[in-house]
């Protein structure tokens, strides 16, 4: 009888522990793990905002190139949002696909949001040679003009004012 109620106990623990959601234990410095070539690179900045209170992470890398004038010419940034909530990723994942899907229509921008167990990866290259910066503000009101130029240092300037730490190559 002692056999059998033990059994029973053990039983029940393992299903009432088994059967529930598991949490995802939610990676720190997330940005670690994003890859992007850096060859002859200006700039890279990184960034990890852990919101573990929200159950989700981000961490986001920009790699920033110029010419001889330091006007950036190319920007390639990728960022990695994690979550055990999939409410929170398919939340996540519809705003970057609205947002990336405006953009995508100017010449020089190409993204790609992955899912992938719990993480959406999002990967933005702007090439500026390409974009028309001037007709994408006036269309989409998204960006002052001051910002029409954009320079090695105002970008690092942007990236800093949003909790990036930067290093120039």
């Amino acid at each position: 009888m002692k056999k059998l109620l033990l059994s029973i106990t053990l039983a029940s623990c393992l299903f009432l522990t088994g059967c529930g959601e598991k949490k995802v234990e939610l990676e720190k410095n997330i940005s670690d793990s994003i890859k992007i070539d850096e060859k002859d690179a200006a700039l890279v900045c990184v960034s990890d905002y852990d919101y573990t209170e929200l159950e989700y992470v981000i961490g986001s890398k920009y790699v920033v190139w110029v010419d001889k004038d330091k006007k950036v010419t190319k920007i390639i940034s990728s960022e990695i949002i994690s979550s055990s909530d999939k409410t929170k990723l398919d939340e996540f994942e519809n705003y970057l696909s609205e947002n990336h899907e405006i953009a995508s229509q100017y010449d020089g921008y190409e993204y790609d949001i992955k899912r992938e167990n719990n993480k959406v990866t999002s990967r933005v290259e702007i090439d500026y040679s390409k974009f028309d910066l001037q007709k994408f503000d006036e269309e989409n009101d998204s960006v002052s003009s001051s910002d029409i130029n954009l320079t090695l240092d105002s970008v690092e300037k942007q990236y800093v004012s949003l909790g990036a730490k930067c290093t120039r190559k």
